[in-house]
C-alpha cells in the first residue's frame, strides 16, 4: 500500500530542502517503500511556457504529458550540487531498460535565465546525457514555476549579478506522473541506484 503525503506534510518535506548550492544536505523522515519520498498529487506541473535547449517553445505542463517528467531547478555555474545531480539522474537513466528510459523525461530549468541560454544549457546537458531538455524562461516565469512546486530561488539583486555570483535554490527533485501529478521527490545525494529503483518500483506498480 501506499503511502502518500498531504500537500501539507508534502510543503512541509519540500522546506527542508530548500538549500543553496553548497547548502546542507537534508534527512529523510518518512517510512515510504521508495528510496524517495512520497509526494502524489501534491503538486501539479505548472502551466508556464520556457524556451527548450533546442531553441524551441516548451510548455512545462503540455509538453511533458504522456510520460514521466523528472525535474530540477538549478543553474549552469553551480558548482555542486547541479552538476552531481545531474550525473546521478543520467547515470540512473543509464540502468533503466530501454523501454523504462523511453517513459522518463529529464527537465532542468534553469533558476539563472540571465546567463544561462538555451546554447549553453543544449552544451552542458548534453555533457550528462543528450536527452535532457533545459528550459529557460524570464525570470518571473521562472519563479513562479518554482514556487507552484515548493522550490525557493534566491538569486543577488539585478545591480549584483555580475561576474561569477551564485544562486542559492531548492535541492530536490521532483518526479511527476504522464499527467503532470508529483509521484516522488528525491533530495539530494539520492543515488542513481536507488533513483532508478524507484521509478522501476513505480511502472510495476502501474502495471500492478
Amino acid at each position: 500500500m501506499r503511502t502518500t503525503l498531504t500537500t501539507a506534510a508534502a510543503g512541509a518535506a519540500a522546506a527542508v530542502l530548500l538549500a543553496g548550492c553548497g547548502g546542507p544536505q537534508a534527512a529523510t523522515g518518512d517510512d515510504s517503500p521508495y528510496n524517495g519520498s512520497e509526494v502524489q498529487g501534491a503538486f501539479t506541473l505548472p502551466d508556464a511556457d520556457f524556451t527548450d535547449s533546442k531553441g524551441e517553445e516548451y510548455n512545462l505542463r503540455e509538453d511533458s504529458a504522456g510520460a514521466y517528467t523528472a525535474v530540477f531547478f538549478g543553474f549552469t555555474n553551480c558548482p555542486d550540487i547541479c552538476p552531481t545531480t545531474m550525473a546521478d539522474m543520467a547515470q540512473a537513466v543509464a540502468e533503466l531498460d530501454e523501454a523504462e528510459r523511453d517513459r522518463l523525461n529529464v527537465v532542468f530549468v534553469t533558476a539563472d535565465p540571465d546567463r544561462d541560454d538555451p546554447e549553453l544549457l543544449d552544451m552542458w546537458l548534453s555533457s550528462f546525457d543528450p536527452s535532457f531538455t533545459g528550459l529557460s524562461g524570464d525570470l518571473e516565469t521562472t519563479d513562479a514555476a518554482a514556487s507552484e512546486l515548493g522550490i525557493s530561488i534566491d538569486r543577488p539583486e539585478e545591480e549584483d549579478r555580475k561576474g561569477d555570483y551564485q544562486v542559492g535554490h531548492g535541492s530536490q527533485v521532483l518526479l511527476f506522473s504522464p499527467e503532470g501529478e508529483s509521484e516522488l521527490m528525491w533530495r539530494y545525494g539520492t543515488g542513481p541506484d536507488a533513483i532508478a529503483e524507484d521509478f522501476g518500483a513505480l511502472l510495476d506498480e502501474e502495471g500492478a
